[in-house]
């Protein structure tokens, strides 16, 4: 492999339900702290709220009123990316500068606006389109490269960042801004989850009903948020620090129905396989896997197997997560926020705790209630979707 196909990932902007900034969410994640309570109203911006259900609304300041949250969220994080990277936009040719950013869907509190008013002239109609943040930062920053939105549902982030990464790889960019965003706190979505049976269920506080891998496992919370990544060819970004150098990616798709997958783990664990091989490692090599696990009983369950049997006697080495009983599902920002987590792992030598597991159904080590010191030269991320998709990325140290 060429040494200008090599892609690094150089800055990191984070918005999460623990707070709009990286560095404190981070901590506050490895902290141990649950961002997961009932929400008001307000929380959800439009109208009465006849009942109480548990979320995890972004920490940005006045959110809950700003009609266009979805954008001021993408520049947040592109801003926080940007300047983590030290990436002089100035001195760059504009047109290798590319922008694969999705959201899964557009901003769903704009378009609950304009429905509730039929005429509401401070509707931001480019926030309710799925590509409105890419294009929205394609402008703000004047990157002339490809312009992308990927839609593979809760796989956004990931897929997202794979398709950077392929753009670089293939010589069509030199820098490519990626990742996702979030902002679907709304009634009728929060009602059309409830209705399709993942939410979680029971439990007064709702901090800690969101159990990933436990037996007594329900569902998820719904949570808002965004990150977005600088990746960068490596012979550009030489001299300057990086958070990991990425190996491979991919995905495949198993249609099996709306929410559910394939009991069968047979497609999980081939695109594990294929990733670890287009990335030239072995099951031995990889120290952490950032999981799905969104503490649905069917879906854990088929992603713990894939692991067991993808990694073989392997697998007793391993450390696995998920960060869903901290920070809720971010649906299509969930692949880029975890992604985040994963590189932030791998620079400080600290995997992050699953939360709230008290009786693990699956023989891995989730790291449960407290964070763990571990040097992590390899991570694994997997992401999945509702209707079928499945995205898979590899990292490691950065090399010179």
């Amino acid at each position: 492999m060429s040494d200008v196909r090599r892609v690094w990932v150089t800055g990191i902007g984070l918005l999460t339900p623990l707070s709009g900034q990286r560095e404190s969410s981070w901590q506050r994640l490895i902290g141990g702290q649950r961002a997961l309570r009932w929400l008001s109203a307000k929380d959800v911006s439009l109208g009465e709220w006849p009942e109480r259900i548990a979320g995890g609304p972004a920490a940005i300041e006045s959110a809950a009123d700003s009609p266009n949250l979805l954008l001021r969220m993408a520049h947040s994080a592109a801003s926080e990316a940007l300047d983590d990277a030290q990436l002089d936009l100035a001195a760059c040719d504009r047109d290798r500068l590319g922008c694969v950013v999705g959201t899964s869907k557009g901003c769903l509190r704009s378009f609950a606006r304009w429905v509730r008013s039929h005429a509401d002239e401070s509707v931001d109609w480019l926030a309710s389109w799925p590509s409105g943040p890419a294009q929205s930062l394609a402008q703000k920053f004047d990157l002339r490269g490809p312009l992308i939105a990927p839609v593979t549902a809760c796989a956004t982030g990931l897929s997202s960042v794979v398709r950077g990464a392929e753009l670089i790889r293939d010589g069509v960019c030199d820098v490519v801004l990626a990742g996702s965003i979030d902002a679907s706190l709304t009634p009728a979505m929060l009602a059309s989850f409830r209705r399709l049976g993942v939410l979680a269920k029971g439990d007064d506080d709702p901090a800690f009903a969101v159990r990933p891998f436990d037996r007594q496992r329900s569902g998820f919370f719904i949570g808002e948020g965004a990150a977005l990544f600088v990746l960068e060819a490596a012979d550009r970004a030489r001299g300057k620090s990086a958070y990991a150098e990425w190996l491979s990616g991919g995905g495949l798709g198993d249609a099996t129905g709306l929410t559910q997958l394939n009991a069968d783990p047979t497609a999980l664990v081939r695109l594990i396989g294929d990733t670890l091989r287009r990335g030239g490692l072995c099951t031995s090599d990889v120290d952490y896997i950032s999981l799905h696990g969104t503490a649905t009983a069917a879906n854990d369950d088929v992603e713990a197997r894939a692991v067991i049997q993808a990694f073989g006697a392997s697998a007793r080495n391993l450390c696995c997560s998920s960060l869903k009983g901290a920070i809720g599902h971010l649906l299509g920002a969930a692949g880029s926020v975890e992604f985040a987590a994963t590189l932030l792992a791998m620079r400080d030598g600290v995997v992050p705790p699953t939360l709230n597991l008290q009786d693990p159904e699956f023989d891995l080590d989730f790291v449960p209630h407290v964070a763990r010191q571990r040097r992590i030269d390899v991570a694994l991320k997997l992401s999945l979707g509702f209707g079928g998709h499945l995205v898979a990325g590899l990292i490691r140290r950065p090399h010179l």
